[in-house]
Order: C-alpha cells, then sequence, then structure tokens
C-alpha cells in the first residue's frame, strides 16, 4: 500500500511537472514535422534557445548589477542574444540538424570565453558546463553526451594547465557579487528546467513504449486472428472448391470450365453422357465446337469474342448439337464470364439443358391444343377445367365467346358458373354433378339454359367426366365441355307447335279427304281422258322435232350453196373495184375514190362473212374426233404464233399449269386461238396489257373449266348473250375490225363437245371467259 502511494504522488508530481513544461512550450510553439523524433528536437532546441534570450534579455535589463564593465557585458551579451535568435531562426524554417549543432557549439564557446576572460580556473560560471553537457546530450542524443563530457574534462584540464603556467588571459570581464549570484541561479534554473524536459521526455518515451508494446501486441493478436482466419478461409476455399467441382461433376446438367485459349479445365458426367465423346479424345474447346456445334460454331464463337473483350458478361441461345451416335439434340447453352485465372486468362463456365424431349413433348401438346382447339371451333364447343381440390374452373376462349362474353370477362371461379346458370335449372345442373362424382352415374350429361351477356338464355347442352384421381380414389378433376343448343331447342319447340297443328290439320282433313274421296274418283275418269290426249300430243311433238331437224339440215344446206354460189360474184365485184381503183385513181375526184374504196371494203367484209358461213357450216356437218388433249401445248404453240404481236404491243401472258381434257384436238385449238387472240386484240390498247390463261374445279368431278382473263376494255354485263351471236359485234368506241365469228366459233365448238361456255365482264375492266369440258376418264359421245 505504502509503495503504491508513493506511485501515485510520484506520478501526481510528475504530472504538475508536465503541466509546466506543457505552458511553457506553449509559450513558443515551433512547427509541426512528420518525423516525431526531429519534431521533439526542434521543440527541446525552441524552450532552451528561448529560455537562454529571456535570461539575455534580463541580463540587458539588470546589467548594471551584473557587470563591472558595463559595456563589455552589455556588448558579449547582445552577441549572444543574436546567435542564439539565428539558432532560432533556423530551428523554424526546419534546419533543426544545423540549428541543434550551432546551438551547443555557440553556448559551449561563449561559456568557455567567459571562463578564460573572467578568471580562467578561477571563474565564477565554470560550473555552467554542467548544464552544457546535459542540454547537449538532451539535444543531440545518443553519443554527442559523452562526447561534450570529454570535450569538458578536456578543457578543465587545460584551464588547470594554462592556470599552473600563468598564462591565464588577464581578466577582462568581472561579476558583481550580485551577478555570481545570479549566474549560480541561472545554472541551477536551466540545469532544472533541462532535467525536467528530461524526465517529461523519458516519461513520454516510456508511455510511448508501453503504448508501441501494447499496440504491437494488439497488432500481433490481429495478425495471428488474421492468420488464422486466412488459414480458416484457405480451408473453407478449398473444400468450397471441393465440393464446387463435385457439384459441377454430378451436375443433371451439362457443365464445362473452359480457359480463354480454348483449354478444357472440366468437362462434367452429364455433357460427356449427353454427347457420347470422351475428354481424352476431344481436349481442346475448338476440338468440342467442330465434334458437337459443327455449323453452328462461328456463332458460338462469336459469343465468346464478346464475352473475352467485355462487351457481355453472359449469353445464352439454342442450339442443334451433335452427339457420338450421330442424333441431333436441342440444346438451351448459356456462357458466363467468371473471375480470370491467376496467370490472367479469361474463364469461362459453359452451362446446358438438354431440351431435346421437352420440346417434343411441346410440339406434340401443341399439335394437341390445336387440334384440340379446331375440335373446339368445328363442334361449336366450350372447354371447362374444373380443379375439385381449389374450385377453380379454367374456361377455353370459345366458352366465353359463345355466350357473347370478352375473353376471361369473368373470373375462373365455379361460383361465377354458378350464378350464371337459370334459377330454375341450377339444381338439377348440380346435381346430376354429384351424382357423376359419387359414382352413380358413368358420365355427365344435362341440359340448361345460361345467361348471356346481353341478358338473354343460351341453351346449353353440358357434358363432362372425371380426368384424374388420388390414390383413394377420390375425384380430383373434371373436365368437359358446353355446347350451344339454342337453335336445336328452337326447332323442337317449333316441330311441338307443328306437331300440334298438324294433329289439328289431321283432325280437319280427315273429314275433308273423306269428303273428296268421291270427287277423286270423278277425277280419275277425266285423268284417264287427259292421259290419252297427252300421247296424242307428244307423237305430234315428235313429228315436229324431225321436221325442225330436217329444215334445219336444209338450210345449212342452203347456207353452205348460198354461200358458194355468192362467192365468185363477189369475188369479181372485189376484184374489179381493186381494178378500178388502180386505173382511174388519178382522173377520179376524191368523192368518186372514196366510192370505189367503199365497193371494196364491203365486197372484202362480204368475202369475209361467206368465208365464215361456210366455216360455220362446215363446223355444223363435221364429226368429232375425239381424242386426250393436251391444253397447255395448244396454248403454247398459239402463243407462239401471236409473239410479235404480244412483243409489240408488251402484253404480259401468265399461263398456268392446264390438266388434260378429252376432244377434238384441232377444234379446241381453234377455241383457244379465238379466245387468245379476242383478249390480245382488246387489252393491246392497255398500259399495262395481260392476259391469263388457267383453270379451276368443276362441281362435277369428270368435267374441268378452263379460263382466258384480260385486262382490255370488257363490256357490259348485259351484252353477254349477244357477244356469241353470229356477226354480232359490239359497237363500243374502242371496237377493234373483225366479223365477230369467231366467238360464234368458240360456242358451236365447245356445245358441240357438250359444254358449255360464258364470260363475266364489267366495262373498262377486262373480261374473263369460261368454257367448260370432259377430263380425260370420261368418254364423250
Amino acid at each position: 500500500m505504502g509503495s503504491t502511494g508513493h506511485m501515485n504522488k510520484k506520478q501526481a508530481k510528475l504530472s504538475n511537472i508536465e503541466k509546466f513544461i506543457q505552458t511553457l512550450e506553449s509559450w513558443v510553439k515551433t512547427p509541426r514535422y512528420d518525423d516525431l523524433g526531429q519534431q521533439r528536437k526542434a521543440e527541446i532546441i525552441h524552450v532552451l534557445s528561448s529560455v537562454v534570450l529571456v535570461i539575455g534579455f534580463g541580463t540587458l535589463t539588470i546589467s548594471p548589477f551584473i557587470y563591472t564593465n558595463l559595456v563589455r557585458g552589455i556588448s558579449i551579451t547582445i552577441g549572444m542574444m543574436a546567435l542564439i535568435l539565428l539558432i532560432q531562426i533556423l530551428n523554424r524554417r526546419g534546419h533543426i540538424q544545423i540549428s541543434s549543432r550551432l546551438f551547443i557549439a555557440t553556448v559551449w564557446i561563449i561559456d568557455i570565453a567567459l571562463i578564460l576572460f573572467s578568471g580562467g580556473f578561477n571563474s565564477q560560471i565554470l560550473s555552467s558546463f554542467i548544464s552544457i553537457v546535459i542540454m547537449g546530450g538532451l539535444i543531440l542524443g545518443e553519443m554527442y553526451t559523452f562526447y561534450l563530457a570529454g570535450i569538458s574534462v578536456i578543457a578543465y584540464l587545460l584551464l588547470f594547465f594554462l592556470e599552473a603556467r600563468g598564462l591565464t588571459p588577464d581578466v577582462l570581464l568581472e561579476f558583481t557579487p550580485i551577478a555570481l549570484i545570479l549566474i549560480n541561479t541561472v545554472n541551477l534554473f536551466l540545469a532544472a528546467i533541462v532535467l525536467l524536459i528530461v524526465m517529461v521526455h523519458k516519461e513520454r518515451n516510456f508511455r510511448e513504449l508501453v503504448s508501441k508494446e501494447e499496440t504491437l501486441e494488439k497488432a500481433n493478436l490481429e495478425l495471428l486472428q488474421e492468420i488464422q482466419a486466412r488459414e480458416k478461409a484457405e480451408s473453407l476455399l478449398k473444400q468450397s472448391e471441393s465440393r464446387l467441382k463435385s457439384a459441377l461433376m454430378e451436375s443433371p446438367y451439362p457443365t464445362m470450365l473452359h480457359a480463354e485459349n480454348g483449354e478444357v479445365l472440366l468437362v462434367n458426367t452429364a455433357w460427356i453422357e449427353n454427347s457420347g465423346y470422351s475428354p481424352e479424345k476431344l481436349s481442346g474447346f475448338g476440338d468440342w465446337l467442330d465434334h458437337m456445334f459443327r455449323e453452328n460454331s462461328p456463332q458460338v464463337l462469336a459469343i465468346i469474342d464478346q464475352l473475352v473483350r467485355g462487351d457481355v458478361t453472359g449469353a445464352d441461345g439454342f442450339f442443334d448439337i451433335s452427339n457420338q451416335n450421330g442424333e441431333t439434340l436441342k440444346w438451351y447453352t448459356r456462357w458466363t464470364r467468371l473471375p480470370a485465372l491467376a496467370d490472367g486468362r479469361a474463364l469461362f463456365l459453359t452451362i446446358a439443358t438438354d431440351l431435346t424431349d421437352l420440346l417434343s413433348v411441346e410440339s406434340a401438346l401443341r399439335e394437341s391444343e390445336e387440334t384440340l382447339s379446331i375440335f373446339s371451333l368445328v363442334t361449336n364447343d366450350g372447354l371447362w377445367n374444373w380443379d375439385l381440390q381449389t374450385d377453380q374452373v379454367t374456361y377455353d376462349p370459345r366458352y366465353y365467346t359463345m355466350a357473347g362474353y370478352e375473353v376471361n370477362e369473368f373470373p375462373h371461379e365455379l361460383e361465377e358458373f354458378r350464378k350464371r346458370v337459370h334459377p330454375d335449372d341450377v339444381e338439377r345442373v348440380f346435381s346430376q354433378a354429384e351424382k357423376h362424382l359419387s359414382g352413380e352415374i358413368d358420365r355427365y350429361n344435362v341440359e340448361f339454359r345460361f345467361l348471356r351477356k346481353d341478358g338473354s338464355w343460351l341453351w346449353v347442352m353440358g357434358r363432362g367426366k372425371i380426368t384424374e384421381q388420388d390414390a383413394n380414389g377420390n375425384p380430383l378433376r373434371f373436365v368437359g365441355t358446353h355446347t350451344d343448343i339454342s337453335a336445336q331447342k328452337a326447332v323442337e319447340e317449333k316441330l311441338n307447335d307443328y306437331q300440334l297443328q298438324l294433329e289439328d290439320i289431321v283432325e280437319d282433313r280427315t273429314q275433308e279427304l273423306n269428303q273428296r274421296v268421291t270427287e277423286v274418283e270423278r277425277l280419275n275418269v277425266a285423268l284417264t281422258n287427259i292421259l290419252d290426249d297427252y300421247q296424242a300430243a307428244n307423237q305430234r311433238l315428235s313429228i315436229l322435232r324431225d321436221n325442225l331437224s330436217a329444215a334445219n339440215q336444209e338450210l345449212e344446206s342452203l347456207t353452205y350453196s348460198l354461200s358458194t354460189h355468192l362467192l365468185k360474184p363477189i369475188l369479181n365485184i372485189q376484184e374489179t373495184a381493186k381494178k378500178l381503183y388502180k386505173n382511174t385513181s388519178k382522173k377520179l375526184n376524191k368523192k368518186e375514190l372514196d366510192a370505189v374504196l367503199g365497193i371494196r371494203t364491203s365486197a372484202e367484209q362480204v368475202n369475209q362473212q361467206i368465208d365464215d358461213l361456210l366455216r360455220i357450216s362446215q363446223l355444223s356437218q363435221q364429226s368429232l374426233q375425239i381424242e386426250e388433249t393436251d391444253p397447255g401445248k395448244l396454248v403454247k404453240k398459239i402463243l407462239k404464233s401471236y409473239a410479235a404481236e404480244i412483243k409489240k404491243h408488251k402484253i404480259k401472258t401468265i399461263v398456268k399449269e392446264l390438266p388434260l381434257c378429252r376432244g377434238d384436238r384441232k377444234l379446241l385449238e381453234m377455241v383457244f386461238d379465238n379466245l387468245i387472240s379476242n383478249g390480245i386484240k382488246y387489252s393491246a390498247g392497255e398500259e399495262h396489257p395481260e392476259i391469263q390463261i388457267g383453270y379451276q374445279p368443276d362441281q362435277d368431278p369428270d368435267r374441268v373449266i378452263y379460263y382466258i382473263q384480260d385486262n382490255g376494255i370488257g363490256f357490259d354485263p348485259e351484252d353477254e348473250d349477244l357477244i356469241f351471236g353470229t356477226f354480232r359485234q359490239l359497237s363500243y368506241p374502242e371496237n377493234q375490225p373483225g366479223t365477230g365469228i369467231g366467238l360464234t366459233l368458240a360456242k358451236l365448238i365447245i356445245n358441240k363437245h357438250g359444254g358449255k361456255i360464258w364470260a363475266d365482264s364489267e366495262k373498262g375492266k377486262g373480261a374473263t371467259f369460261y368454257f367448260d369440258l370432259a377430263c380425260p376418264r370420261l368418254d364423250i359421245e
């Protein structure tokens, strides 16, 4: 306890001394330095130099009481203060080493000079050497204390030697008794200050040493903890790496780790099993690309380049993968860039998912859904799927639209269905459902009324069946359809009304029939007489038909005879008009020449009409040479013959593939020729003339319909019957030259083949001519 109290008192005294020193140092602060030793040295020099300056200033103040030779004493004091002030300036400007050495040397030299000139070995200030030695050791540190002590001893011996030899200089500076007291006091004061500074700095050094030891011990502890934590982390990292590698190797997803230069660091079991290739055979990433990704290799390399450049940190895609067995797999593959390896190479993780089976299932499911959707659309049924565990009911779009609702307009809940069932039908609908769910009936089948969006009632046929059960046989899912039977119900109601009406009618008519039986019997007698008259009329009609046929034959013969008899005179008229025009063209005036030309033109037209009549007559008498005919070849031949005219008018021709037919090839060529030339004639004046030749199926599977379409001037639909008449040509401003016999011949030939020909047109929008012929498998009689 005594020792503890003594220590506490000692610490209290040191604390008071420190406060005094701190107060003294606060009077004369020095600049701050990063080096703590330099900072302390600068502070000590500053404090001591300031004390010396204060003593010098005090000496000047009381110099009359100190020096016997006032002028000499003041001069020495001022010189000393000037040197000390210079040292302080150097110290403040950072020249610590120079100022410290200069301070000790200045004080020491001044002290030696004062001793020499104030009595030598007998000088009263000889004891100040002690203060100088202590100050020098405190300021310079290390071995300088011993150096100064040695120099001071040598100086003492030198003074003693000078004194013994009588070589001491005369006394130039004498001190008064008061000065001696002050000098000794100052020496004691300086020694006390220096001692105090030494003690304080020793205490500071001790505290700093303790603090450094504690800090070092703490740092060592932290370092030890850090080392232990690092060792633990490295151990955990190794475990983690081992687990990660194990996880990657055992992952069900094909996984690969590879470096930037293509070195494969890891290929897991799933990758090897899916691909069929072994890592020993394919060592580099490029080998895997060539064997597995094949034509997709450039795309994969482009992705890797993006990852290497840092454009992206990850990329993915669907790829076709070829395994060793030659099978094609569908892989969804993702590449991720990982932190670089220790050597700086980029590291990439590739993880794939084999979607081959899933995509096949999805494709099958999609086909099934499409089939179901088509079935629903065709059957006009709405589908529902009732989850019995949650009472959630899924309705398909047709379920909503069938009743006029927007898709998903009401929630997929059983209660929403219940609210829309007619109040009179609710109990029956759910009773039937309960019977099916409990197993009483094999299928759910019920008719009910369902509320439309517009407030009316829709008659529905509900059908359903349990499709999923748990292990105990409890139903889990109930699936079915709703069919709109409103029309059926309306028909049933009408049938019921008709039946009632029919019953009334039958009852009424029975009496009437009984009354009319007699009348019918009378009518039978009259009908027998009428039938006799009908048979007689039918015989007369047959005779008239034979007469008409003979008359037509006679007419054809007359036409032929008339045409041949008129042909020669018309040719003579034509030739005479031609010669007359040639011989008299220079003698006749314009009016007379026009008359001659008119005679010639009329003769040519009559000649052409006679030729057409002969063709019609010959065609009527000509028998058909039926054979299998290829219309495509006929059309190609005809277009070739009109090539110059087609090229001249820049007509675009479109010929579709034409099926075979049966008919007279030469006559059918005439039909196609007349219709194609007709199209060329009436479309040539258009800006972009076009003719299209094709076919379309007939309702009769044994026949085919051909058509020739143009974008020419067209005709009014009302004139369709006129265009097929003999020598009939529509009088449009765009009328073309000709007798109009082409369409007549075409109609005659098609009719002769047992077909029909017709046209579809609108004036100014072109025309399309259709005709039908027998297919090859049908013989034409």
